[in-house]
């Protein structure tokens, strides 16, 4: 059976923030969660990738070749969106700096520069989830336009140092308002538009934390649909 092989007994369901975004969630995901988990501990972990506050391992397309073939389906009950199966890659991802260690735009949350963006939950013993959030000052909770990026980046480029949050937790107060939380179950994929405004959930990394410590998913990523 192939690694990313997919659990026939999965529940697929949509779900829709109060801002609008949908939701693609799929629960209980992979056949075999604990061995997709092995092998992301397994992983060789290089430098981050543009904010991301941790590490990530490559997976060999070769191996997800059947696993993005089934997503783009998945994808369709997302308003009926065609991915294109070349533009999606992904990789084991791991959480490993400090909030103290972070910057100020690392800390407030951010958009992906892709059509879908998503993930799988792998911590088996506790949950990191994914908040989603509606900046108060610009009243954007998704990213549209060059205009919304212009409005933003002039809010952080004036105010984002001054109100970062404390730690990776972002509260409902402030410029951000939480409208959704998506919880970190294991074995969890979730999608959802890359332009919505989203943040890790979880308040900080544990000193010196070993990898079965740290939160663990894979991230998957979708550059181009139809």
């Amino acid at each position: 059976m192939s690694l990313f092989a997919l659990n026939p007994a999965a529940t697929l369901s949509v779900e829709c923030t109060p801002a609008g975004t949908q939701v693609l969630v799929v629960d209980d995901f992979y056949a075999d969660p604990q061995a997709v988990r092995a092998a992301a501990l397994a992983g060789r972990y290089d430098a981050s990738t543009a904010y991301y506050p941790g590490m990530h391992s490559g997976i060999d397309r070769e191996e997800t070749a059947a696993l993005f073939a089934t997503l783009t389906r998945m994808f369709s009950l997302l308003g009926n969106v065609r991915a294109v199966t070349d533009s999606i890659w992904s990789d084991f991802s791991i959480v490993t700096t400090p909030a103290a260690q972070m910057l100020a735009k690392q800390k407030h949350p951010h958009v992906d520069p892709v059509p879908l963006a998503g993930l799988v939950y792998l911590n088996d013993e506790y949950e990191v989830g994914t908040g989603f959030f509606r900046h108060r000052p610009t009243g954007l909770a998704t990213m549209v336009s060059l205009e919304d990026a212009k409005r933003y980046q002039a809010w952080l480029d004036e105010f984002g140092e001054a109100s970062q949050p404390e730690t990776y937790a972002v509260g409902d107060d402030g410029p951000w308002e939480r409208v959704y939380s998506l919880r970190g179950k294991f074995n969890r994929l979730v999608m959802y538009a890359g332009n919505a405004f989203h943040a890790i959930d979880m308040r900080d990394v544990a000193a010196a934390p070993t990898m079965r410590q740290a939160r663990l998913t894979q991230r998957i990523f979708v550059g181009e649909v139809e």
